[in-house]
């Protein structure tokens, strides 16, 4: 996050009471009704000048004579050049502003902001952080993905480069914060393709989501040893090979207090003991649940967290094979939940925003259920 703190002076002529109702009745809604500038801000806070002859301000000294304070939270940096350069802001925006602002004599800072003391809300605050999601263009990757870009992160976006995989990303990189490494993590080649792109947009790498997953159901007669391997090889295999591909930027980004993540995607598959028929998928999943609690054992102590999610049933192409495969599964699932209904990207985002975020920094080892009380009530 990047924020701009703009001290403020009233235009000449002007009396205190004009300007605040200027800026706050007539310039605060026109800026807000900007959605292109707006849609590069995490907030904005207009601050008017209360108390001038304040004793506890006299403690800090008295510099410049302002009327108010607008602090800019921006999602990036890129975003607030952006957010400035954006045609609709300098045309309906900007001309108002010499209205009520001495722009002469104003003052102002672009901030790189450091938490102290934060917020409820500030413990699911992601922002400066970067974020890689394998698999992240498509149902449940691409829940994380928007949800993780919501939270302020910067989301690298591990999967094949076909158009839609393309389309999804580039509709979420308004300002620079998405973007798609285009690489195949089936094979090791991928695999040592994908650690190389990803080290060389980020040093540091705060979140690993291991995500990518490929899903075949079929009798059990009928599994080739082909299908086998593959399920195995993305599903349990990639995410350990990129844990320790990218140990040194988890490594870069982890500190006392803010321990880097990885937070792998497992499922309700490797809980419960019903096949549907997915034999491969299950047991990479249980396995991918095992290497979790085994990474975190010796990962924790690195100041790397290790958690793992155990979705059940979520609109995706992945649940739709597990339907397909089985006639009336669907209906019977959402019968069959506590919950009445399939997940939604509130309830999967928010999952892992809470393990990558401050409010989960003392969590490791752990299988976060996410399925509506189907497998664990």
């Amino acid at each position: 996050m990047t924020t701009l703190i703009v001290c403020i002076k009233r235009k000449p002529g002007l009396s205190p009471e004009d300007f605040t109702r200027h800026w706050q009745d007539r310039h605060g809604p026109l800026l807000r009704s900007c959605s292109d500038f707006t849609r590069h801000l995490r907030s904005y806070t207009q601050h008017v000048l209360a108390d001038r002859d304040s004793s506890v301000a006299k403690l800090f000294g008295v510099s410049g004579d302002y009327d108010g304070v607008a602090v800019l939270d921006f999602r990036s940096e890129a975003a607030m050049r952006q957010a400035f350069a954006e045609p609709a802001y300098m045309a309906d925006v900007q001309p108002d502003e010499a209205n009520f602002v001495d722009l002469e004599n104003c003052q102002s800072f672009v901030t790189n902001p450091s938490p102290v003391v934060a917020s409820g809300q500030g413990l699911f605050d992601l922002s400066g952080k970067t974020a890689v999601v394998t698999g992240g263009a498509k149902g449940v990757g691409a829940m994380i993905s928007r949800s993780l870009l919501a939270a302020g992160a910067r989301v690298l976006i591990v999967a094949r480069g076909s158009p839609e995989n393309r389309a999804f990303a580039q509709a979420l990189d308004a300002d620079g914060s998405c973007t798609l490494l285009a690489h195949d993590l089936s094979t090791s080649e991928g695999i040592d393709e994908a650690v190389a792109a990803i080290a060389a947009e980020a040093s540091d790498v705060h979140i690993l989501v291991n995500n990518a997953g490929t899903f075949t159901a079929a009798p059990i007669d009928a599994i080739t040893p082909a299908q086998w391997d593959r399920e195995l090889g993305v599903n349990l295999r990639a995410p350990f090979f990129l844990v320790q591909g990218l140990l040194p930027q988890l490594t870069a980004a982890a500190r006392d207090g803010d321990p880097a993540r990885v937070i792998n995607i497992g499922s309700i598959a490797g809980l419960w003991a019903k096949s549907s028929s997915a034999y491969a998928y299950s047991a990479a999943k249980g396995g991918l649940h095992q290497l979790t609690r085994a990474l975190a054992s010796d990962l924790t102590r690195q100041r790397i967290n290790v958690n793992a999610v155990a979705p059940g049933f979520f609109p995706s192409d992945m649940t739709d094979g597990f339907f397909t495969a089985v006639p009336g599964l669907k209906e019977q699932m959402i019968e069959g939940i506590p919950a009445e209904r399939l997940g939604s990207e509130a309830d999967i985002g928010g999952a892992v925003i809470f393990l990558a975020s401050r409010a989960g920094a003392y969590v490791s080892g752990s299988i976060l259920p996410v399925e509506g009380a189907l497998w664990a009530a």
